[in-house]
């Protein structure tokens, strides 16, 4: 529900595009839910409904692609700044505005 919820407001503030990333290697999968566009920069988003989770996928799209932003983490914990993960915690209702395409 809150990976809808999300990819709602996504699509409002990326003015109807919606885009993910995924990998497929041998034995191994990852995927994001979504990469948001803002200022020409790619940031890829994870949206979380509980705090469990490793964000395993996340990582390896910030390993892979270092000229991305900064990674968007919606949940319900509060808010987070990451500098050293290059990762930002937000809550749920956030979604629009931190995403909005400026």
């Amino acid at each position: 529900m809150a990976e809808q919820f999300v990819g709602q407001e996504m699509l409002v503030s990326q003015e109807g595009s919606l885009y993910y990333w995924n990998r497929t290697a041998k034995s191994s999968s990852a995927e994001v839910d979504y990469l948001a566009v803002r200022n020409g920069t790619v940031h890829p988003v994870e949206v979380k409904s509980s705090a469990a989770g490793s964000l395993r996928s996340l990582h390896l799209f910030l390993k892979t692609y270092p000229e991305s932003g900064k990674a968007l983490v919606f949940s319900d914990r509060p808010y987070a700044d990451l500098p050293e993960q290059n990762m930002t915690f937000l809550p749920l209702y956030s979604a629009f505005a931190a995403t909005k395409g400026w």
